[in-house]
């Protein structure tokens, strides 16, 4: 995570994110990469890799979040139940929860046997003086 948090530091600086933003991205990336090393990895005693890429074109970001993990799409799973008491909640699905609400747009592929996730928002950039 720290080569991670490092990495989008520097992407929000270059850029002109708000500190919103970017705890946002970090949010994102946690918890993809929390997922990966969670679950991703079954049976497995090599460890795993992951990139991330991030991209902002106008005010569109793109995160792209690729692993070697078991093939999981995060998002054809259903919205975990929020209304319903703790008590008779299942485990689990609120981190993907999470993921998809901090995006406006959140595709999954498997190519070349990779986990490729890609999630789009629009973003605010701070107008810098020049």
């Amino acid at each position: 995570m720290a080569q991670v948090r490092d990495m989008v530091a520097a992407f929000v600086a270059e850029h002109g994110l708000d500190s919103h933003e970017h705890a946002r991205i970090l949010i994102v990336l946690e918890e993809l990469l929390t997922n990966a090393m969670k679950y991703g990895y079954p049976n497995r005693s090599q460890p795993g890799s992951a990139e991330v890429a991030l991209e902002l074109e106008s005010s569109q970001l793109t995160i792209e979040y690729t692993d070697d993990g078991a093939a999981f799409d995060p998002f054809g799973a259903p919205a975990p139940d929020l209304d319903g008491p703790v008590e008779e909640r299942l485990l689990g699905g609120l981190g993907i929860h999470i993921v998809r609400s901090l995006a406006d747009g959140a595709r999954y592929g498997r190519i070349d046997d990779r986990n490729v996730i890609q999630l789009t928002r629009r973003v605010a950039v701070i107008e810098r003086n020049k």
